[in-house]
């Protein structure tokens, strides 16, 4: 069973930002930290912050154990949780016999599907993604230029889910080729 690395913390962290304060996501769902969703039974305006009263009345209605604004070992208990099921469901992926997914790749699938769910991984551009051994850090044997040119229209391919992400999606996929005999070169959405 593979862990997420120190970077591929960072790497999301980074890219969910950290507030302290309710607020809605980009679809307006309520979120706190590094993007707890707090639930999706409720929808405020997308990208701002609740007002105290809004906060309170959630956290009231919901029966939680805190309120906004939260502290930032609450944050990081929340993302450490979070993560969690987004580390199961990619080491449950079933990969082509002897193959392994490196460390980068890993934190990056890890990323993806915390941010977009763990039925990302179901999608039919994921999946060919994953059935192609040649994507993998463990086949062993040279890939010409086309079969390199391949592995670049898979990733491209696997990680184009939600525009509204471009430049997220774009960074995973470049994480996931790091280290790797072929580059994310075709970007997100462009095939």
């Amino acid at each position: 069973m593979a862990n997420l690395s120190a970077n591929g913390v960072a790497f999301m962290k980074g890219h969910e930002g950290l507030n302290l304060k309710f607020y809605g996501d980009i679809y307006g769902y309520p979120t706190v930290g590094y993007g707890h969703l707090i639930t999706k039974s409720k929808v405020y305006t997308k990208n701002t912050n609740l007002t105290q009263a809004q906060a309170d009345a959630l956290s009231k209605t919901l029966g939680l154990s805190y309120t906004s604004p939260i502290t930032q070992s609450q944050a990081d208990t929340f993302f450490s949780n979070d993560t969690v099921s987004a580390v199961q469901a990619v080491n449950n992926l079933t990969l082509p016999a002897g193959m392994s997914l490196s460390q980068n790749q890993f934190d990056a699938l890890v990323s993806l599907t915390f941010n977009a769910g763990p039925g990302v991984l179901n999608t039919n551009d994921v999946k060919n993604l994953l059935a192609y051994k040649l994507i993998y850090s463990s086949f062993q044997g040279p890939r010409s230029d086309v079969e390199k040119d391949n592995c670049s229209k898979l990733v491209s391919k696997a990680f184009s889910y939600d525009r509204n992400l471009t430049r997220r999606r774009n960074e995973e996929a470049t994480l996931f080729c790091k280290g790797q005999p072929y580059t994310h070169k075709y970007p997100v959405y462009s095939l």
